[in-house]
């Protein structure tokens, strides 16, 4: 069984602009519809994780 984060880096949650209700990936309905009113326009809401690099950065300097 895998356990999913809550918090912390690469947790990702939708959210509902027309009822507010923020939920897992996994509690959205099959075509992308919020569980509470049926709303098809859920919102991805990412915290942490890695951010991209610019081209050609690679790093701090040695």
């Amino acid at each position: 069984m895998r356990i999913t984060p809550l918090r912390g880096i690469g947790v990702t949650w939708c959210k509902c602009p027309a009822c507010r209700l923020k939920c897992r990936p996994a509690a959205v309905g099959p075509d992308g519809s919020c569980p509470r009113c049926g709303h098809a326009g859920m919102l991805r809401l990412s915290f942490g994780g890695r951010h991209a690099r610019p081209d050609g950065d690679t790093g701090p300097a040695a």
